[in-house]
């Protein structure tokens, strides 16, 4: 009986250490996806705010620029 359990916690064991690796391995593609996720996540707010900037920029600012008036223009009195 001894000899079945000592074999059984043997697999138990192998079968834990292939697990963890699999998880370790799981883990650094999920930490990895995630940080390029945030790269073009953030790649497109750049994009975006870029194109709103350019939008309001092009945009006639509803203000009339005033000129000075020439010395040589005769002046209302």
């Amino acid at each position: 009986m001894n000899s079945i359990t000592e074999k059984q916690i043997l697999e138990w064991k192998e079968e834990l250490k292939v697990h963890k690796e699999r998880l370790e391995q799981a883990q650094a593609v999920v930490q990895q996806e995630t940080k390029f996720v945030v790269m073009v996540e953030g790649g497109i707010q750049f994009g975006e705010i870029l194109l709103k900037k350019n939008e309001s920029a092009n945009q006639p600012s509803g203000t009339v620029e005033l000129t000075q008036e020439s010395e040589k223009a005769p002046s209302k009195k």
